[in-house]
């Protein structure tokens, strides 16, 4: 429940900044902030494609499994900001800790998650056990 709460306030906030910066876009035309804006998103439309990507290929290993995907995803986001002139040939590295500060809370934040959706799993199986 916590998860979809996260999942539905995050994509309510990314809509109503897609709405607001269009807006923008709309009544003071391409500004350094709005091309920014878009830029994220299209980073963010992305990322999601490539860990789709991954997780249909890669074997069953957590943590193989996460490794990957963080290096796939790094690697893109420094090319893509790269080309989009986010990062220059002596700042490269950044885009390597960015995806880590994004992706280290996401992940930990997710094992929490599923932790207390598996307790609470195991929770109700129990209660039917001991009613059986």
């Amino acid at each position: 429940m916590l998860k979809d709460m996260i999942k539905r306030t995050l994509i309510l906030a990314a809509i109503i900044i897609l709405a607001v910066f269009s807006v923008s876009l709309l009544s003071v035309g391409m500004t350094p902030e709005i091309a920014l804006v878009f830029e994220i998103f299209l980073l963010s439309f992305f990322v999601t494609v490539i860990q789709q990507m991954v997780k249909q290929i890669i074997c069953s290993h957590l943590i193989l499994n996460i490794i990957i995907e963080y290096l796939a995803v790094s690697i893109f986001v420094f090319l893509y900001g790269y080309f989009v002139q986010w990062f220059s040939r002596s700042n490269w590295w950044m885009a390597f800790v960015y995806v880590a500060l994004v992706y280290v809370p996401a992940y930990f934040l997710d094992m929490a998650i599923v932790n207390r959706d598996i307790s609470y799993i195991n929770a109700q199986l129990e209660r039917r056990r001991k009613e059986c």
